[in-house]
Parts: C-alpha cells; sequence; structure tokens
C-alpha cells in the first residue's frame, strides 16, 4: 500500500482518480467495500462518523488496479463524543501499565479472575511488565515523533 491520506469524520474527502479508472473501491474496517463509478476526478465521499482506517483502490473498466492507498479517518474534535479519548491504545496500554508496576492498579479484581466457582490469580512479575513497558514505550515514542527511550541520552548540568 501506499499513498497514505488523513481525513476527519463528518467531512467531505477527495481522491484524484487516474485518468482511466473506472470504479473506485473503499472498504473501511468492519465494513463491507463500497464500490461507485467514477465519473469525476477527483472522486469525493463521505469519511462517516466514526474513526477508522480504510483502504481504496481505482479499477479500470476490466477490473484491473489502477492505483490504491491507506486513509486514516480521525476524529474531527466539533463532533468529539464526551467520552472521546485521544490517547491511542499504545499510549492507554502503557499507562494501564505504570499504573500497574507504581502499585496504584493492584486491586483484586485486576489480579483475579473467578468463572464457576474455580478461580485463578494472575499477577505478572516485575520483570514482564518492565518487558511490556519498554515495549510499549517504544511504540508510543514512534507514534509521538520521540526517539527510542532506549537510545534517549540524558545529559545534566550543574548550573
Amino acid at each position: 500500500m501506499r499513498n497514505t491520506h488523513i481525513f476527519y469524520t463528518n467531512s467531505t474527502a477527495a481522491l484524484a482518480a487516474p485518468s482511466n479508472a473506472a470504479s473506485f473501491v473503499l472498504k473501511k474496517s468492519g465494513a463491507l467495500p463500497s464500490v461507485s463509478p467514477v465519473t469525476d476526478s477527483p472522486v469525493t465521499f463521505l469519511t462517516g462518523e466514526t474513526p477508522c482506517s480504510a483502504v481504496f483502490q481505482f479499477l479500470s473498466s476490466d477490473g484491473n488496479v489502477l492505483s490504491e492507498g491507506e486513509i486514516t479517518i480521525r476524529q474531527d474534535l466539533a463532533h468529539a463524543p464526551l467520552d472521546y479519548d485521544h490517547r491511542s491504545e499504545a499510549r492507554k496500554t502503557l499507562e494501564a501499565l505504570d499504573a500497574k508496576i507504581a502499585g496504584r492498579a493492584l486491586t483484586i479484581q485486576q489480579s483475579r479472575i473467578s468463572v464457576d466457582g474455580k478461580s485463578i490469580d494472575y499477577i505478572n512479575s516485575i520483570d514482564e511488565l518492565m518487558k511490556w513497558r519498554n515495549y510499549f514505550a517504544r511504540l508510543v515514542a514512534k507514534e509521538e515523533g520521540h526517539a527510542d527511550p532506549k537510545n534517549q541520552l540524558c545529559v545534566l548540568r550543574r548550573g
């Protein structure tokens, strides 16, 4: 895939079509693909109300793929629901791991599961928690355009 495009919810998006494109196919995650004829360039479509990722293809009249790409549809803040959480899944997981490591999230409900009268305790070792914390810290650093935390250099200066 190439040509990553970012659009926002509740808006009209436009993609330039190849000159010999006959149809446009858009496949959003969790939905059936939508196919529409190409009558003009750029091809316009509504992004919908839900953030998601999608892929698209422009097809020739004989069904050959002429071009394709990826689309990210982000939440437009003007229409965000009250419970909208802007954090990525990696950021949420990193913060949950930090809370567990710091002892703020260690409750009976979070360290034991019971089903049909049988219970399983699953308190992770600190080594395992730190391994996952480092993994998610690297993902968050990459998402936010920062250096890998393992490779960051800290310089302390006395004033």
